[in-house]
Formats: C-alpha cells, structure tokens, sequence
C-alpha cells in the first residue's frame, strides 16, 4: 500500500492558523484535494478531522487522537501511524493519504513515499507549520504553475515529490 501525504504550504512554512481552520480560502487547492482524496483512505488528526466535519463524502478517515474513547460516524480512530496503515490495509485501500494537521505529518513522513504539496506564495499569518524535511531523498516529478485569478487571490505551485528512500517502510 502507498502512502502519500497531501498539504498546502504556504511561502513561510504555514498550513494552519493554530486556532483551527487555515489562513486561505483557495477553491482551486480545495477542488485538487477533493479530487485526489475521492474514494480514498485518509488519515487525520483529531483537531483537523473535526475542522473538516461534514465534508467526508466517499472517503474513509483515520482519525488520529490519544482519546482512546473517540468515537465517529464514519471512519476510525487509531493511536499510531503504523495503525492507521494496519487498518487500511485490513480493508485492501491501496493509498493512504495524510491529510493533517502538523503533529500528524511529523509522524507520518518517515513512512510516506509521496508528497503531493500546493505552495501558496505569499507569507501568511499562522502558528501550525509544516515540519522540517530532509529534502534530499525527494525527486520533483510534477512542477504545474496555478496563477492567481478572480477566485484565487495567491499563485500557487502544485508540486509532486517522490521518494524510494524510506526508512520506516
């Protein structure tokens, strides 16, 4: 099973505001999420999946927390990264897709092998920040400039990273 890891970084390293939610309303990033997560396994903080309630349609989340009690209509709680792979794998997902916040992509990049990352260029106000990376076991293999338009106020840059080189998997 592939395990990819999607986020939208701004200029400064921000993906959150730290008060929930992020400092952008992007319709075409958010149209590219849904897009590549459909029908997909999902792996998420607690934080960011209760952000994001209602808006799972034909994804399953894992929902990552430390509250062994949690509980949620649809999808699953799990306490570790190498449980949330275990779990989809049970159910034969092919990819695994973490999709946030911070202390999740911590945990989840020794194991991912794909990293699909919209860069915002513009320096945004925000205290949850993507983690630092050893970029050099990444290979660029797609570079697609997004200019800002009417309903876009930033350029953006999606960009696709993969690597063979993973240590935990």
């Amino acid at each position: 099973m592939k395990v990819s890891l999607i986020a939208a970084v701004s200029d400064n390293g921000v993906i959150g505001t730290g008060e929930g939610g992020i400092p952008w309303e992007l319709p075409r990033d958010a149209r590219h999420f849904r897009e590549y997560t459909a029908g997909k396994w999902m792996l998420l903080g607690r934080k960011t999946y209760e952000e994001m309630e209602g808006w799972f349609r034909d994804q399953t989340p894992l929902v990552m927390t430390r509250q062994s009690d949690y509980s949620l209509p649809q999808g699953y709680a799990v306490s570790s990264v190498e449980e949330a792979i275990a779990e989809a794998e049970k159910h034969g997902a092919e990819e695994l897709v973490v999709s946030g916040g911070a202390e999740i992509y911590r945990a989840a990049l020794p194991f991912v092998t794909r990293m699909i990352i919209t860069r915002i260029h513009n320096t945004l106000k925000g205290t949850k920040t993507f983690p630092e990376e050893d970029w050099e076991r990444w290979t660029l293999v797609k570079d697609e400039e997004w200019p800002a338009d009417e309903d876009n106020i930033y350029n953006m840059t999606l960009q696709i990273y993969v690597s063979e080189r993973n240590p935990k998997r």
